[in-house]
């Protein structure tokens, strides 16, 4: 069984463990070598893990007493939340652990918007929130040949809470 439940400080060391071993096995081979180890030190560090746990804005998704995925989101203003991570275990993968984690966000959002970006070579990634109903918004160019997929899924307003 799986629970999905707000991230605490005793998880951060595994979230970047998760974070670093899950970066690798999407990155490697799609990014130079440089911009995978500068991801990780921007994404994984436990500063901002932790900050994210006190804030309240990670969600940890634990199968048998282990860190099996991760979500890290933010309400942007009023009418946005954008989720900032949404990593699973890749020995996890492919066992509805990411759409556990995205749906209790979907249920708990207050606004009227989710938004999430990915690697536009990131085709699994794009699948995946194709399937939760993430259109594409707009596609930008992130620089040195890379582009960035902006996707947004409109919520009803009884998905939104004020």
């Amino acid at each position: 069984m799986v629970l999905v439940l707000p991230a605490t400080e005793r998880d951060v060391p595994a979230l970047r463990a998760l974070g670093v071993r899950t970066w690798r096995a999407t990155y490697e081979g799609v990014l130079s070598g440089a911009a995978v180890e500068h991801g990780l030190e921007e994404q994984f560090n436990e500063y901002s893990l932790g900050a994210a746990v006190r804030d309240g804005r990670m969600l940890a998704a634990h199968r048998d007493g282990i860190l099996v995925g991760l979500l890290e989101f933010d309400r942007v203003d009023a009418t946005r939340t954008m989720v900032w991570k949404l990593y699973v275990d890749p020995d996890a993968q492919g066992r509805g652990i990411g759409g556990l984690l995205l749906e209790r966000l979907l249920q708990a959002a207050t606004t009227p918007e989710v938004r999430v970006e990915h690697d536009e070579r990131n085709a699994v990634a794009g699948a995946f929130f194709h399937e939760f109903g993430f259109g594409v918004d707009e596609v930008v160019d992130a620089g040195d040949g890379a582009r960035t997929v902006r996707r947004v899924r409109r919520l009803s307003r009884r998905g939104a809470r004020r």
